[in-house]
C-alpha cells in the first residue's frame, strides 16, 4: 500500500544527544522569496561520544550555501548531505560551526519553520520546524541560548522581533533595518521565534513581585490594535496569577505577543508568543462569552509555559504531557480561579468527553506517555492535554493545593534549564509531600481508561452504608491486548439522604470525603448514617473515569434535584438523560412507542424553577445530553435511534416545561449594555439555554423568538447563540437569520468565520448539501486556516450527525480534503479524523462506507507519514521500527 516503509520511533529507543550546543549566533536577511540564514554554532562533543563521529544535523526544504569549522571552508569531501540530516566531520572536543544556508518562506505551507501570512513573516517550530531554518540538533534535550541578528526592508517590515531582550539596531543606506535580540535563557530550538511585519504595537507594564518593571507590548494589524485590550488585562491577570499562586516571577524584562491575522493556534515561545488573531483579539459586538473566556485562558496557558514547558522542558516528545498536560491543568485552575468555577469545570469536563473520551476506546488509543510514533504531530492530542490535565489534577487532590505547589515549585528548582523526563515531575511531588506514587505512574503508562462500577447496599439496624466498586480497563472491551492494571483512582463523595440534605460518613473512624480506590474491586463500610441515602461520588469530576452509578432513574432525578455539589447536579443530569435516551432508542428500534418518563420530567422542572442555584450551572443542566456522551461506553452506536429519541426527549421537556421556560426566557432579559462579569455570562447562559429547549418546538413563535434575537442583540454572545439554535431547524426564519448575519457581518472575516462554523454544525436533513454549497463559496478560501479549521473541523471533526449521513457523502467529502491537507501540511490531517476513527463501533452499512473511504487515502500515492500513521491505526496495519 502508499506509505509502506514508514518506520515507528519508540521510547525506548532514546539516546542522549551525541553533540551539545552551548551558544547560537543566528543572521536572517529576511525577504519573502529568499531569506539567507547564517548560523553559528558552538558545539562540543558530549562525553560519551565516540571521537571520531560526525556532527549529524537535521535539516528539512533546505538549500546549502556553504559550511566553516573554526572558520575554514569545508570542502565537499568533509561533509554529507542526505535527505534530513547534514553530517560534518568536526575536530576534538569542539568547535564553532558556521552554516549559511537559504530558505523560501513565501513557498512553504507546512505550518513549520518560516512563512508568510498576510505579508508578515513569522515562524513555528514546534514540534521540528527549528530544522526548516537551519540546520541543527532539532531535539528537545538540547538546550542553548541565542543571539539573532534580523535585517529587513524597513518600509516592508518596520517591526522586527525574537526572543529575550533587544540588545542593538540600526539602519542600513539601502532602505533596510536591522535588529539584535539576546536571550540569556538556555532553551530548546522549538521555543525560538521571528517574526518581521507592520503591525500597531498596544503597550503597557507590568510591576513583579520583586519591583521590576517589565514591558508588555502586544502587536497586531492597526485595525485590530484597539480590540487588544482584553487580552493585555489576561496577560497582567495571568503573570500576577503565576507570582501569587506559585511564587513564579516572570524572567524577562519584555513580554511579547504577535496577533498574526489568517494563523491558528497559539505558541509559548520564550518572551515572544504567536497567537492566531482570534486567540488576542476581541469586543462584544464579535466576540461570545466563550471567545473571551477561552481568550483570557489560552493565553495564560502560553504564560504559564514560561516555568512549565520553557525553563524546565521535556527530554523527548515522549515527555509532551509533562508540558501540555502540567500547563493545562495550571490554565484550567487559573480559569477556575478567575471565577464560575463550577461552570468552568463543567466546560472542562464536557470538552474531555467530547473529545478525549472516544480516543481512549478507538485506534487512536495512547498512553499520556506514547511508547511510539510515526508523526510527531500526531500526538498533540487530547490524551496529551486534557487528560495530562487530568492526571495532573488528580495529584492536586491527593497531595492538597499547598503541598502539590511545593510540589512543583521542587520540580521546576531542580530541574531548571533541564530536558526531564515524567519520573522527574513524578519524584519531586513524592520528596514533598512523602506519597509513594509507584502505581500511580499506570496513569501516564497505560492506555485506555477505567469503567467503574458502583453498587451499594444500606444496613438501617447498623447505620451502615456498604458501596461496592469495581473497575475495569474499557479499552480491552475492544482491545484484547489492552492492559488490564488497575488504576489508582481518588473519589470524592458525598452521600444525599432521602430527605433532600447532605448526610457525613464516617469511614473506619474518620470523617471522609475521598475514597481511596486502588484494585479491581473494593467494598467500602461508611458509618453512622441515619437515613436511607443516595451515593454522590466523583464530585468535580475526581478522576477522568467512565462511571457507570447502577443507580436507578429516581435517584439520579434525586441527585440532579438536591446535590450539594453543582458538577455532580450537572452529572447527574447527564446521566440520567443518557438512561433515558438510551432506553428510548430501544423503544424506537423495536417499533414501541416512545413516553418520557415522570421522573425526569419532574426532576427538569424542579430544576428550571430553582432560584438558588447559579444560572450558568443551570443553563449547562437545561442542555440535553448528545453524542458523543449517549454513546460513551457502548462498543456499538446506534446513532439514528439515539437522534430520534434524543429529538423526542428535547420536545417533550420542552412542551411539558414551555410556559416556565418562555417565562425565565422573558425574565432574564439583559437590563442595560453588555458587561462581561460572572453575572452576566451566567444570565445569557441560562437565558439562551432556555430559548435552545424552546426553538425544540419548531413552532413559529418560538422561531419567531430567535430572529429576533439574531437581528437585535447587542452583543454576539446573544446573536450567535439565537443563530446556531436557529440552524438546526430547517425553517424560514433560519434563511433570514443567515441572511442578515452575513449581510450585517460580512466585512469582518472573524464574524464570517462563525457564520460558516454554524452552518457546518447544522443537523438538518438538507446539511450535507449545504455544506457542498458553502465549501464552493466565493468567501471560503481553504488555505485561509482559521476559516478552514472553523468549517471543516466543525464538520467532520464535530458534527456527529450530518457527517454520517447514510449515503456516505460526508466520508467521501473527509477523503478529499484529508488528501488535500496533506499537500500542503503533511501530519496536519489528524484534526479531522476523530470520527472516522472510530468506524468499527457504528452500524455495518456506515462501517462498510468508512472503511472504504480509508482504503481510499491508504492506497493514495504519496501520502505523508503522518497521514499514513492515522489510517493504518484505523485499519489496523502494522508500521515498521525505526533502527536505533
Amino acid at each position: 500500500m502508499a506509505g509502506a516503509g514508514f518506520r515507528e520511533i519508540r521510547l525506548d529507543d532514546y539516546r542522549p544527544p551525541a553533540f551539545l550546543v552551548d551558544d547560537v549566533a543566528l543572521e536572517f536577511v529576511l525577504d519573502p522569496e529568499r531569506t539567507c540564514v547564517t548560523s553559528r554554532l558552538r558545539v562540543r562533543r558530549a562525553a560519551h561520544t565516540d571521537p571520531t563521529a560526525p556532527l549529524v544535523l537535521d535539516g528539512n526544504t533546505l538549500e546549502l550555501e556553504s559550511i566553516r569549522v573554526d572558520g575554514e571552508l569545508l570542502g565537499n569531501n568533509q561533509y554529507t548531505e542526505r535527505p534530513g540530516k547534514l553530517e560534518i566531520v568536526v575536530p576534538g572536543a569542539a568547535c564553532e560551526v558556521e552554516i549559511s544556508t537559504v530558505i523560501r518562506p513565501s513557498a512553504n505551507h507546512s505550518g513549520e519553520g518560516m512563512f508568510v501570512l498576510n505579508g508578515q513573516i513569522a515562524t513555528q517550530c514546534e514540534a521540528e520546524g527549528f530544522r526548516r531554518l537551519t540546520y541543527f540538533p532539532d531535539r528537545p534535550d538540547v538546550l542553548a541560548t541565542y543571539t539573532v541578528r534580523l535585517v529587513a526592508d524597513r518600509a516592508r517590515y518596520p517591526v522586527l522581533l525574537s526572543n529575550g531582550h533587544l540588545t542593538a539596531s540600526g539602519s542600513g543606506e539601502d532602505g533596510t533595518h536591522w535588529a539584535v535580540w539576546h536571550d540569556p535563557h538556555p532553551k530548546p530550538s522549538y521555543i525560538f521565534a521571528v517574526m518581521a511585519g507592520a503591525w500597531a504595537k498596544l503597550e503597557d507594564t507590568y510591576v513583579t513581585g520583586s519591583g521590576r518593571r517589565v514591558a508588555l507590548g502586544i502587536f497586531a494589524d492597526p485595525p485590530l490594535i484597539d480590540q487588544c485590550q482584553f487580552a493585555m488585562g489576561a496577560l497582567k491577570r495571568a503573570l500576577r496569577w503565576e507570582e501569587e499562586t506559585f511564587g513564579l516571577e516572570y524572567d524577562l524584562d519584555c513580554y511579547h505577543i504577535v496577533a498574526l491575522s489568517d494563523y491558528i493556534g497559539a505558541m509559548e515561545n520564550k518572551g515572544l508568543n504567536l497567537f492566531d488573531s482570534q486567540g488576542i483579539v476581541a469586543d462584544p459586538q464579535t466576540t461570545t462569552d466563550e471567545d473571551y473566556l477561552l481568550i483570557e485562558r489560552i493565553l495564560a496557558h502560553e504564560v504559564f509555559h514560561n516555568w512549565t514547558g520553557n525553563r524546565v522542558t521535556c527530554r523527548d516528545w515522549f515527555q509532551l504531557s509533562i508540558k501540555e498536560g502540567l500547563t493545562r491543568f495550571r490554565d484550567q485552575l487559573f480559569a477556575q480561579d478567575m471565577g464560575l468555577p463550577d461552570y468552568k469545570r463543567i466546560d472542562q469536563v464536557k470538552a474531555l468527553r467530547r473529545n478525549q473520551f472516544p480516543e481512549d476506546v478507538g485506534p487512536a488509543a495512547h498512553p499520556v506517555q506514547p511508547k511510539a510514533y510515526l508523526e510527531i504531530k500526531n500526538f498533540y492530542t487530547a490524551t496529551i492535554y486534557e487528560k495530562g490535565a487530568e492526571v495532573v489534577r488528580m495529584l492536586f487532590h491527593l497531595l492538597g493545593r499547598e503541598t502539590f505547589i511545593r510540589g512543583v515549585r521542587h520540580y521546576l528548582d531542580t530541574n531548571d534549564y533541564q530536558a526531564v523526563t515524567k519520573d522527574a515531575f513524578l519524584a519531586s511531588m513524592e520528596a514533598t509531600s512523602g506519597y509513594d506514587l509507584g502505581r500511580f505512574r499506570t496513569w501516564y503508562d497505560q492506555a485506555g481508561r477505567p469503567v467503574v462500577e458502583a453498587s451499594g447496599r444500606y444496613d438501617a439496624a447498623q447505620s451502615v452504608y456498604e458501596l461496592t466498586l469495581t473497575q475495569r480497563n474499557g479499552l480491552a472491551d475492544v482491545q484484547p491486548s489492552a492492559g488490564t492494571v488497575p488504576y489508582p483512582i481518588p473519589v470524592a463523595f458525598g452521600l444525599v439522604g432521602r430527605s433532600g440534605r447532605p448526610v457525613a460518613a464516617q469511614l473506619e473512624g474518620t470523617q471522609a470525603h475521598v475514597l481511596d480506590f486502588d484494585g479491581a474491586q473494593r467494598v467500602f463500610r461508611l458509618e453512622n448514617i441515619d437515613e436511607p441515602v443516595v451515593p454522590s461520588l466523583f464530585r468535580g469530576f475526581s478522576a477522568p473515569v467512565t462511571y457507570q452509578s447502577g443507580l436507578a432513574q429516581a435517584d439520579l432525578a434525586h441527585l440532579m434535584v438536591f446535590d450539594t455539589d453543582a458538577f455532580n447536579r450537572w452529572d447527574a443530569a447527564q446521566q440520567l438523560g443518557i438512561a433515558v435516551i438510551r432506553a428510548l432508542a430501544a423503544d424506537w428500534r423495536a417499533g414501541r412507542p416512545l413516553e418520557l418518563p415522570e421522573v425526569y420530567r419532574r426532576a427538569y422542572a424542579a430544576v428550571l424553577e430553582d432560584r438558588n442555584l447559579d444560572r450558568a450551572v443551570l443553563g449547562e443542566i437545561l442542555r440535553i445530553p448528545d453524542e458523543p456522551a449517549l454513546s460513551d461506553g457502548l462498543p456499538q452506536i446506534d446513532l439514528d435511534a439515539h437522534v430520534a429519541a434524543r429529538r423526542f426527549v428535547c420536545q417533550s421537556l420542552a412542551a411539558a416545561c414551555r410556559e416556565t421556560l418562555l417565562a425565565a426566557y422573558q425574565n432574564a432579559v439583559p437590563q442595560g449594555p453588555y458587561v462581561l462579569d460572572a453575572h452576566e455570562i451566567g444570565r445569557r447562559r441560562f437565558r439562551n439555554s432556555c430559548l435552545e429547549m424552546l426553538v425544540q418546538l419548531e413552532q413559529a413563535e418560538e422561531l419567531e423568538l430567535a430572529l429576533r434575537q439574531v437581528t437585535s442583540a447587542d452583543n454576539m454572545t446573544d446573536c450567535f447563540e439565537a443563530l446556531a439554535v436557529l440552524c438546526q431547524v430547517a425553517c424560514p426564519q433560519r434563511e433570514a437569520a443567515l441572511r442578515w448575519f452575513y449581510e450585517r457581518w460580512r466585512a469582518y472575516p472573524r464574524v464570517i468565520d462563525k457564520w460558516f462554523l454554524v452552518q457546518a454544525l447544522s443537523r438538518t436533513a438538507d446539511a450535507v448539501d449545504r455544506f457542498e454549497q458553502l465549501d464552493a463559496h466565493p468567501d471560503m478560501d481553504p488555505m485561509n486556516a482559521p476559516r478552514a479549521w472553523a468549517f471543516y473541523g466543525s464538520f467532520f471533526r464535530q458534527n456527529r450527525v450530518a457527517f454520517h449521513d447514510p449515503s456516505g457523502r460526508g466520508y467521501d467529502l473527509l477523503v478529499k480534503r484529508l488528501l488535500f491537507i496533506d499537500r500542503y501540511k503533511p501530519g496536519a490531517s489528524m484534526r479531522l479524523m476523530p470520527q472516522i476513527l472510530q468506524w468499527r463501533r457504528y452500524d455495518p452499512p456506515r462501517q462498510a462506507l468508512m472503511k472504504a473511504a480509508l482504503e481510499r487515502v491508504a492506497a493514495h500515492e504519496g501520502i505523508s507519514r503522518g497521514l499514513y500513521e492515522n489510517v493504518s491505526r484505523a485499519l489496523g496495519i502494522a508500521t515498521e521500527v525505526a533502527p536505533t
